[in-house]
């Protein structure tokens, strides 16, 4: 790459940063300075990159930007948008064998979930509100905006898990899965995949935990593994590996593939091409597990985030304190991880429940 912005950046944020305004570039240097993690700067370019594609699309600078401009931002996203991304394509001459690598753009359609819709708020939030203390605007139209919007209604869902039983059989498709595949070249596939499950619901670590993982993560004490995790806010927390989750792990490293490019070579799990496994390559792996599973329908959409949903009622569920669960899961907060009691709590009300009248 001719021009990179930050060596603490993946080339394909890099990228995305690298076409903003200047202010908004200096914007992304100090969420750096502060130690925000790589996903988190990722998020917010992504966020930033549609907002500024669709300023683009209007002719207008970050100087015309009103509440009325922020509102119909909002509005064209409301029910899904295309987000075109960058990805590298490594190619080998068939003559000398030498390995290039070329990027290409690839555009697929996106859900505006709720979540994603506050995330959203909440970066042109943060951005304006930096702009605005910098001097580089007079006013904040995005707190413009927000004054004259309706606020939503705030709805607290009861998260989506796995009994102990759909657990096992999601980690049992693995196996009929690939049994079923008539070439079983790459069956390091396999091992790879029941290994991330086992972790998953082992240690309930976030999806970009887990894909941000290295070999030397892995700490091993005779026949003790743990596992250091980097949290957000780059809080670090070790946890320890129970036996299946140990042994799958044992056995996808002894079947680890070799010939490895040096800048993905620390990375714990790769993909086909040998680099460092993506998020949407875990979630894609995991969707074929559930469907194989023939899980029941409030499963069927099952994440990786689900499966830590999964962990912590079955933490709770077996009378685990709420102060241990907070920390395996890394929460800052008490309260984020008080959701999981409203769960168990109405895990008891349908187990009454089925006892039926007594009259």
């Amino acid at each position: 790459m001719a021009e990179m912005f930050s060596r603490q950046l993946p080339e394909n944020i890099n990228r995305i940063i690298l076409k903003f305004p200047e202010d908004v570039q200096e914007f992304f240097l100090e969420m750096i300075s502060a130690d925000r993690s790589p996903q988190t700067i990722a998020n917010y370019a992504y966020d930033f990159s549609l907002f500024f594609d669709f300023l683009a699309s209007r002719g207008l600078q970050l100087e015309d930007v009103t509440s009325k401009e922020i509102k119909r931002f909002f509005r064209r996203i409301e029910n899904g948008y295309e987000r075109t991304i960058q990805v590298p394509i490594t190619k080998k001459d068939p003559v000398t064998g030498g390995v290039s690598t070329e990027w290409v753009e690839r555009t697929h359609f996106r859900e505006n979930s709720r979540s994603g819709k506050r995330r959203k708020r909440a970066s042109l939030r943060s951005l304006f509100r930096y702009l605005l203390k910098a001097d580089v605007l007079d006013r904040d139209p995005m707190q413009e905006y927000e004054d004259a919007s309706l606020r939503s209604r705030q709805q607290h869902k009861v998260p989506v898990f796995l009994t102990r039983e759909e657990a096992l059989r999601l980690i049992d498709a693995v196996g009929t899965y690939h049994n079923k595949q008539k070439r079983r070249t790459y069956t390091w596939y396999e091992h790879r995949d029941r290994a991330i499950l086992l972790l998953f619901l082992n240690t309930g670590m976030r999806v970009s935990e887990l894909v941000g993982l290295d070999v030397n993560n892995i700490q091993y004490d005779g026949d003790v593994a743990r596992v250091v995790v980097l949290g957000k806010g780059g809080k670090e927390r070790m946890l320890k590996l129970n036996q299946p989750a140990f042994e799958a792990l044992r056995i996808y490293l002894d079947q680890r593939p070799q010939g490895i490019s040096p800048e993905h070579r620390d990375a714990l799990f790769l993909n086909k091409n040998r680099g460092r496994m993506s998020r949407k390559g875990v979630y894609e792996a995991l969707r074929k597990y559930v469907r194989e599973a023939n899980l029941p329908p409030k499963a069927a959409n099952i994440s990786p985030h689900k499966l830590r949903h999964t962990l912590a009622t079955l933490l709770l569920s077996n009378g685990e304190n709420l102060r241990v669960v907070q920390e395996i899961l890394g929460h800052s907060s008490i309260q984020t991880t008080q959701i999981y009691t409203h769960v168990i709590n109405s895990e008891k009300d349908s187990a009454l429940d089925r006892l039926g009248n007594w009259t």
